[in-house]
């Protein structure tokens, strides 16, 4: 392990070690699949429970919904790897959410526009 790394870099690095004496499982690797297919079919579920009903064919909620259901027919392992890639964008967008709000009291920013004329100056003679 370096001394010259953070604290993080020394957390990183003993996991590192430390994950390198555990063997690869192939039932666990078995195990991982199934729950992400599961998953995958779980959230296609509560998807397509919440499909607008007579809506018109360009509304993009009946839009994405299709698409979603001619995917699972014609491609389910790019599904699901869509499936996971919308659930982290979703994850993302909650903590943007939970972020805190910009204080109001933040001077706003000069605006541009004409500025006034200054006096003329005097001469001295």
């Amino acid at each position: 392990m370096r001394r010259d790394r953070g604290p993080l870099g020394r957390i990183a690095d003993e996991l590192t070690a430390r994950s390198a004496s555990f063997p690869e499982l192939a039932a666990l690797d078995h195990f991982q699949k199934l729950w992400s297919r599961m998953r995958t079919e779980s959230q296609l579920r509560q998807s397509l429970a919440h499909a607008p009903e007579n809506a018109g064919p360009l509304n993009s909620s009946a839009l994405v919904h299709r698409s979603i259901a001619l995917m699972r027919d014609l491609s389910p392992g790019y599904l699901q790897h869509f499936v996971s890639y919308v659930d982290d964008l979703s994850s993302l967008e909650q903590l943007g959410h939970g972020a805190a709000a910009a204080p109001r009291d933040v001077p706003q920013a000069a605006t541009i526009g004409k500025r006034p004329r200054a006096k003329a100056r005097s001469r001295r003679e």
